[in-house]
């Protein structure tokens, strides 16, 4: 089988965008740009204690009110029809993640946050979910829309799909590009089509 594994990133892939990381680094006292949890991993321990309950919240409050990016259901039940597992491979918290699946009635074969391994773009969660779910890079994918995704799933040896509205420097580095979850869709069938 070409297809046997598709592990999704959450926020602006699954879901539709609704943290605001800039928001986020101002109250933690980052500087702009800076990668959150690498930011957060330079702090004092009593800094990175504050830092960390500021992130939780901000995320538990973006999964109460996030919404399904367009196609979200669809393509996940397309693949759950095919008998394709499904992955969630997020550098959110288990229980925003938790969340956010309950919120939408999701199910997955695995899900891998960042209290669980090294955050993306370290390999680590992408090859832990395979292990999981007992299949190699041959046949997983990775799908995501930011520059951590791509090199997380290119490092442990997997196909990646860019979910971008317009290509970027990074998306580059993709397998393939996607606008929407449809055109993902539209990659993946052509994938398991191959024998």
């Amino acid at each position: 089988m070409a297809l046997g594994l598709v592990i999704f990133d959450l926020d602006g892939t699954l879901l539709e965008p609704a943290l605001d990381f800039a928001a986020v680094r101002a109250e933690i006292g980052l500087p702009p740009g800076t990668p959150i949890i690498e930011g957060m991993a330079s702090l004092t321990a009593a800094r990175r204690a504050r830092a960390s309950a500021i992130l939780d919240r901000h995320e538990a409050e973006a999964a109460g009110r996030s919404r399904l990016m367009p196609g979200a259901a669809e393509l996940l039940g397309w693949l759950r029809g095919r008998g394709v597992r499904t992955a969630v491979l997020t550098r959110n918290s288990r229980a925003s993640l938790e969340r956010a699946v309950a919120r939408h009635h999701l199910a997955f074969d695995a899900a891998v946050t960042r209290e669980d391994n090294l955050p993306k773009p370290s390999p680590d969660g992408v090859r832990c979910i395979m292990e999981a779910c007992g299949v190699g890079p041959d046949v997983s994918i990775v799908v995501g829309d930011y520059r951590f995704d791509i090199e997380a799933g290119a490092q442990a040896g997997v196909r990646t799909i860019a979910l971008v509205a317009a290509p970027t420097d990074w998306s580059a580095e993709a397998t393939w590009t996607a606008a929407t979850l449809e055109e993902v869709r539209a990659i993946l069938e052509r994938v398991a089509a191959v024998p």
